[in-house]
């Protein structure tokens, strides 16, 4: 295993350069695996089970926010060592746990039966993959190795997707196809896992004594993820229960290029959400002020040039790829990527709360948004078909990004922590 080694961990020259690209390249790997699985189904299965793959993905997305706890931004941030590895690890277990049973039941009450339960629920054990690498690699990312955990999400992700996407191809069954995606990519997280925390010592224990105060901590930034994910596929939500599998596809195929954004985001963000962490702790406003003004006018940017991109080249591009028609979509794609941007602002809003310390507000406006989701998505979606569920989702998005801007705004200026 010394040649797997060498290839995760490398040398110890540019490790913040390396850090930056590798992320880059497992945001990406990461950000796609969803749009070339659809396609893949899409492609070889047709829309109706395009339609059901769609669904099952996003509904296991959604819970994937449970399983991780959205902890780990929280984790790479507790630049005072406020919580053990140990703690980070035996937490995650409960929340995979949790995540599992509640999708379960979530599924059941839903009248999930059949191929879209058992394709659902595997996909959710793939999740519990993602949730348990994921606090494997955020203490990777804490010590300074983002390089390594980055090449391990890559590996593992475009693997699991590969072997995916040569099943379906092969047995044109979801089931099977889901299964080798789960099964290949718990084998994958063991190789990887064994061979980096066997070579670095970074040992862990059960530790069950400051679980329950790490989870109440962490609890608005989970819940907050949690509706969050239920915010973006609520419109897929409605889409199921109200008009047809073929324009469940025909959505998710024009919304997929939203998430190009958010993804442009991560890039810009998580690379310095230790930085973060460390300036808010050492109490040098001015400097994390900078940092973050920085960030999100490239966020911006990233969105303007997205923008103009997908409104001259989105709609014939996607329609090569997924062979369906979309020009009359158009206004609606355009319209997506902008509130995509805003999206992007969110992720980044809560990433800025969870540094300061002020996850709370994170749970208070997403609260706000599903209040106006819940009213008002499926009665638009029935006048105005998908093109009511993008106007309810940019609407919820926006929301919650001036919830964000009040709080961040009025922490820094008239917050207890010194100016430098």
């Amino acid at each position: 295993m010394n040649w797997l080694v060498k290839l995760l961990a490398g040398n110890d020259k540019d490790i913040g350069k390396k850090s930056v690209i590798w992320n880059v390249v497992a945001s990406l790997i990461y950000s796609f695996q969803s749009a070339i699985l659809l396609l893949v189904v899409t492609r070889v299965g047709g829309l109706f089970t395009a339609g059901v793959f769609s669904i099952a993905y996003s509904v296991s997305q959604m819970f994937a926010s449970v399983g991780s706890y959205s902890m780990r931004d929280y984790q790479a941030s507790d630049a005072s060592g406020q919580y053990s590895f140990s703690t980070y690890k035996t937490s995650r277990y409960v929340t995979i746990a949790i995540m599992l049973v509640t999708c379960l039941v979530y599924s059941l009450f839903n009248g999930y039966r059949g191929e879209k339960l058992i394709v659902l629920m595997t996909l959710s054990l793939y999740r519990a993959v993602d949730g348990y690498d994921d606090v494997m690699q955020g203490e990777l990312q804490k010590r300074g190795r983002l390089d390594i955990a980055s090449k391990m999400l890559a590996i593992r992700i475009f693997m699991a997707s590969l072997i995916f996407s040569i099943v379906f191809i092969i047995t044109r069954n979801l089931i099977v196809s889901s299964v080798c995606l789960t099964v290949s990519a718990i084998a994958f997280s063991a190789i990887l896992n064994y061979t980096i925390f066997r070579y670095y010592d970074i040992r862990s224990t059960l530790e069950f004594k400051k679980i329950l105060s790490l989870l109440a901590a962490c609890l608005p930034i989970c819940a907050g993820a949690f509706l969050y994910n239920y915010l973006v596929n609520s419109p897929k939500y409605a889409i199921d229960a109200i008009l047809s599998e073929d324009m469940q596809t025909i959505f998710n195929i024009i919304f997929m290029p939203v998430f190009v954004i958010n993804m442009f985001g991560s890039f810009i963000f998580k690379p310095y959400i230790v930085q973060m962490g460390v300036l808010w702790e050492s109490d040098k406003k001015k400097k994390l002020v900078g940092l973050l003004m920085k960030q999100m006018l490239m966020i911006a940017a990233v969105t303007v040039i997205v923008v103009i991109g997908g409104a001259l080249l989105g709609i014939p591009v996607l329609q090569l790829i997924y062979g369906v028609e979309l020009n009359a979509y158009r206004p609606l794609f355009i319209l997506l990527l902008l509130f995509g941007g805003v999206s992007a602002l969110d992720s980044f809003g809560s990433v800025i709360l969870t540094v300061i310390r002020r996850q709370h507000v994170i749970i208070i406006a997403y609260i706000i948004a599903l209040i106006i989701d819940v009213i008002f998505m499926n009665m638009i979606v029935r006048h105005y078909a998908i093109w009511g569920a993008g106007l309810v989702y940019g609407l919820a998005m926006t929301t919650i990004l001036v919830v964000y801007v009040v709080c961040i705004f009025a922490t820094f200026v008239g917050g207890n922590k010194k100016n430098d």
